[in-house]
């Protein structure tokens, strides 16, 4: 195990490395912040990486809450905004922006950047995919998951040669972090989910899709790629393949054979330890913090579930220290709230659930579940099942916490799914309990998007269908307050409220971690876990 507290908070070997979690500022960051490969002296090679599940879907009117369709979508199609290292909005292909008044955006759209086809990437493009997105140009096809995140976004219009005009019913001051949606062509519109490639060069970022398939991925480089340095560089790599391994084992026997290259936060604590100690020769690794929070949440429409006591007491019940410790390796922070803290809204729980399996046994005696027979005897006091994708780590805290709570009389069963039927699970609302990470969240907003009741699937990701009239004014407020001060002082007082009411039980925050072969050189770590690095890797 690994001693953090020598360690700090970030450990790399053979590079340097510093996560920070600042406060979001919104700016267009100026291009000469940026570094750009250029072509000349390009060598072609190919790197290989593992992810733990096939992404969802990379057609941006699609892009789900799965994190690989996230991570594979800006690196096909440039959006509006990106981010910085520090976590503010950047801009991409917008130039320039202004807020004309507190419900009306406008966005100058960057001249000279082309899709692989050769057009230019216009205004009506960016209209006609938030057109979409809206369900204004949806015609017969799914709407956009997307849908929801966008409310206040009462048209997009086309206002002048290259300006877009955002016209909301209501302010809504976390808008450009949320204009990250990538841009397709006008004429891709009429297309169904996923037809829009490969080979219809819609693709305006550094790589294009070569393949897809259950069990890989190839992008390659898009060499018509003209958005550098405002996208990245252009790539040095010629061809990117995503194998997908679904089993942590595997994951790890691919990378130490070298079928593999990089995993990035997809191997078990154990052997990420392995390879700090017994094979630094052979790979490097970065550790780091991660914008990651582990969360064991509840649908609160099972009558067990629903009652405040039961899930309080769930929480006392639940040893995170001893979990954490053992079955994590050390790698990670117990959460007592959503953002970890040093993020702008980090919330500091005064009150928050300590391990107390007496507590625990009191709660649930006095929701109505006594224990029939002893804590010695085989009865218990209720059940209720647990949900988790195929992933040896998340399986082994699951059986964990299985086993805590059946010391206060909770049987408990876990479920493994693989990962898309997992979500479907999820969006179905097809659960009594589930554990997932939230991961790359930027602003308090993200608050809204879990839990305000009008974000229940598809139109946002409170798979719980939780409820509170004065937490949704609250996160109401909050997306229209412009000043900084008074919205961090509504997004406190939203999480009291969570805190009090445990729709979740907050775990920890994890470790980041990157594992590369010695021949890779160049991949940068984000709190954010996003692979837009992956422009500047070059093959040693």
């Amino acid at each position: 195990m690994i001693n953090f507290s020598r360690l700090g908070k970030c450990l790399v070997f053979r590079s340097a490395c510093r996560f920070r979690l600042v406060s979001m500022a919104l700016a267009v960051i100026p291009a000469g912040l940026f570094p750009s490969a250029g072509r000349a002296g390009i060598k072609d090679s190919t790197l290989t990486v593992a992810f733990d599940a096939r992404p969802r879907s990379v057609d941006p009117r699609f892009v789900s809450t799965d994190a690989n369709s996230q991570y594979l979508e800006p690196l096909l199609f440039l959006p509006l905004f990106g981010f910085t290292e520090a976590g503010e909005p950047q801009g991409v292909l917008a130039e320039k922006y202004t807020f004309s008044d507190p419900k009306t955006l406008v966005i100058k759209v960057r001249e000279g950047i082309r899709f692989a086809s050769g057009r230019d990437v216009t205004a009506d493009d960016v209209v006609a995919t938030y057109q979409f997105i809206l369900g204004q140009q949806q015609g017969q096809l799914p709407a956009s998951p997307r849908r929801g995140v966008f409310e206040r976004v009462s048209s997009v219009t086309k206002t002048g040669a290259g300006d877009v005009q955002f016209s909301l019913s209501e302010p809504d001051v976390p808008l450009v972090s949320n204009l990250v949606v990538g841009i397709l062509p006008r004429e891709a519109m009429t297309l169904p989910p996923d037809s829009i490639f490969p080979d219809k060069g819609f693709e305006s970022g550094p790589f294009r899709i070569e393949t897809q398939s259950d069990g890989e991925w190839t992008l390659i480089r898009n060499e018509k790629y003209s958005g550098a340095p405002f996208g990245g560089a252009f790539p040095a790599l010629q061809k990117i393949i995503f194998k997908i391994f679904p089993d942590n084992n595997t994951r790890y026997a691919a990378l130490l054979k070298g079928d593999v290259e990089l995993v990035q936060n997809g191997l078990d604590t154990d052997k990420v330890v392995e390879f700090i100690n017994r094979r630094r020769v052979t790979h490097d690794v970065q550790l780091g913090v991660s914008d990651s929070t582990t969360v064991l949440a509840f649908n609160l429409k099972n009558k067990f579930l629903a009652d405040v006591r039961v899930r309080k007491a769930i929480g006392h019940a639940i040893h995170r220290e001893e979990i954490l410790k053992f079955t994590l390796q050390g790698m990670g922070r117990v959460a007592d709230s959503m953002f970890p803290s040093g993020h702008s809204y980090h919330f500091k729980n005064t009150n928050p659930l300590k391990y107390d399996p007496r507590e625990s046994e009191i709660l649930l005696s006095a929701a109505g579940y006594p224990d029939p027979d002893g804590l010695s005897g085989p009865k218990e006091r209720a059940s209720f099942s647990i949900k988790v994708p195929l992933n040896r780590e998340r399986i082994a805290v699951a059986k964990a916490i299985a086993g805590q709570l059946k010391k206060v009389g909770l049987k408990v069963k876990v479920e493994v799914l693989e990962f898309n039927t997992f979500m479907k699970h999820l969006n179905d609302g097809n659960v009594q309990a589930w554990i997932s990470p939230w991961t790359g969240y930027k602003d308090g907003d993200h608050l809204h998007f879990v839990f305000h009741s009008r974000r229940s699937p598809p139109m946002g990701a409170n798979r719980g269908f939780y409820a509170n009239s004065e937490l949704d004014r609250l996160l109401d407020e909050a997306k229209s307050e412009r000043d900084q001060v008074r919205r961090r002082e509504l997004y406190q007082k939203a999480q009291a409220i969570v805190a009090f009411e445990h729709p979740y039980v907050f775990l920890w925050h994890r470790t980041g971690n990157v594992v590369t072969a010695k021949n890779v050189a160049g991949f940068k770590t984000f709190p954010d876990g996003r692979y837009t690095s992956l422009t500047n890797v070059r093959k040693r």
